[in-house]
């Protein structure tokens, strides 16, 4: 996890909120009679008679009709009587897990809020609209004013009014009241030297794990923070790997880029069934670095953890599929490489499940220059297709263009200057549109057979700066200097 070690927040400041209005005192009920006068039709004396007019049956449908706008009187009447009273705890459990790094004189702590506990802070369910707090603490212990640029967590961020009114009862007095405790609990962005702000922010909604970049700007001096944040309430899939039994294992040390290559050229060139056996998807990357510099950069452009599967996620991905949703941390089926399956998936998914960029990545037992070597495979989701080869009777069509959705990597990864070192090396083998390459499911790819490779580092690197790996040629043969010219 980025950051260093966490230092225990101020309290948060709960203003006290009022106690609700009493209602009004009950009146006594007003009784109205009939009046006993007018004649008695065929009576030539004109006598009174103090009988009531006969009622009128009514019909079923009337009744339906009557009882339906009761329970809708009922219903508003209950919500006119209604408040709103928060009750965060005294402790909230998101302090605990919260990240924090300090640059100079500045120090900032953050945590995003999972679904449940951003329920039990504000007292309504915010993740319903896709709305999540994200807590900040910002210590200035400098000579400077700060201000904190609140486009730099969230350029989409609600405001504390904007994310109160999604929650705003139809009829109610506590709206006033919900309005006042969300913006008592906005941030101030400004920051005074020697001063410490804490509030919250609110952010679109993201589950497993939150990328977050925090910006403070001032006359004299500006610092820039990056976290990656765990956000409780799904099980990602690479939660349920132990991690540190496969790094128990015997590993190979890897010092020059030549070993590199040698090395990456020998590992398996396709996933396989559990048992080893078949030729499923070409494994088309490697990336080197650490679990925080890999994930990290995969989450801050656009990529998205993926949920284990559960009945939970189970039933969310039979909605998506069923009427075309969007999930954006769908469970991915397993494939095998070394006898297990995947570490850890991450997918793009756009506004149908149907269509979505999708990798897994495996751990190696190499490391080059102290770093983890990690293989996978990235194909392109376009539809869906029945086939009786799947136990669901469906499965995705991939687009058989393999080389699109290495190369839609390639630019995330080169773009976002987490990458110092790129290249490719020999990987599946070159297979043409007219003698494609075949996976499990015997659906059709082409490719030039190449795998990119990824070095991460930990300064930022320009494009211009990238140290090209000239070991082979991609495509058609341009070099890859040229490819990263022509980008």
């Amino acid at each position: 996890m980025i950051g260093e070690s966490v230092t225990t927040p101020a309290p948060l400041h709960i203003p006290a909120l009022e106690d609700a209005a009493p209602s009004a005192p009950g009146r006594g009920r007003r009784v109205r009679s009939h009046a006993a006068g007018g004649a008695c039709a065929g009576d030539s004396r004109g006598y009174s008679h103090p009988i009531p007019p006969p009622r009128r049956r009514r019909s079923g449908a009337l009744q339906a009709v009557g009882s339906i706008a009761n329970i809708v009187a009922a219903t508003l009447l209950l919500a006119s009587c209604s408040t709103y009273r928060p009750r965060p705890p005294a402790d909230p459990p998101f302090r605990a897990r919260a990240e924090s790094q300090t640059h100079g004189a500045v120090t900032v702590t953050v945590a995003a809020l999972g679904a449940k506990e951003s329920k039990q802070y504000f007292g309504v369910d915010l993740a319903s609209k896709g709305i999540q707090p994200v807590w900040l603490e910002i210590d200035n212990s400098g000579n400077a004013p700060l201000y904190l640029l609140l486009s730099s967590i969230d350029p989409a961020y609600f405001s504390a009014r904007e994310a109160a009114y999604q929650m705003h009862a139809l009829f109610g007095r506590g709206n006033d009241r919900m309005d006042e405790f969300f913006e008592s609990q906005a941030i101030d962005g400004r920051v005074p030297i020697r001063t410490t702000r804490s509030g919250f922010v609110f952010t679109n909604l993201d589950e497993g794990v939150k990328y977050i970049t925090v910006q403070l700007f001032g006359p004299k001096e500006s610092a820039l923070f990056y976290f990656l944040l765990d956000v409780p309430g799904i099980s990602t899939d690479y939660q349920q790997v132990d991690f540190d039994a496969l790094r128990t294992r015997q590993f190979v040390d890897l010092d020059s880029a030549d070993q590199l290559r040698a090395a990456l050229e020998r590992l398996p060139a396709y996933t396989t069934r559990p048992n080893g056996s078949g030729q499923g998807d070409a494994l088309n990357f490697v990336v080197i670095g650490t679990t925080d510099q890999i994930g990290g950069t995969l989450v801050a452009t656009g990529w998205q953890v993926t949920e284990a599967l559960s009945a939970r996620s189970g039933w969310r991905t039979f909605k998506s599929f069923l009427f075309g949703g969007r999930y954006r941390y769908s469970p991915m089926s397993s494939l095998c490489v070394f006898g297990r399956n995947q570490d850890a998936g991450f997918q793009k998914a756009r506004d149908s499940i149907h269509q979505r960029n999708h990798l897994r990545i495996w751990l190696t037992t190499l490391r080059y220059q102290g770093l983890d070597v990690w293989i996978g495979a990235i194909s392109r989701d376009i539809g869906v297709y029945f086939t009786t080869r799947a136990w669901s009777l469906t499965t995705h069509a991939i687009d058989p263009d393999l080389d699109d959705a290495r190369e839609a990597l390639a630019e995330d990864l080169v773009l976002s200057q987490a990458v110092n070192t790129f290249g490719y090396v020999s990987g599946v083998g070159a297979a043409p549109r007219e003698n494609p390459h075949r996976n499990l499911m015997r659906a059709p790819y082409w490719t030039d057979g190449k795998r990119a490779v990824f070095v991460f580092g930990e300064e930022a690197t320009g494009l211009e700066d990238i140290n090209l790996l000239d070991w082979e040629q991609r495509g058609g043969g341009a070099p890859v200097s040229d490819w990263t010219e022509r980008r």
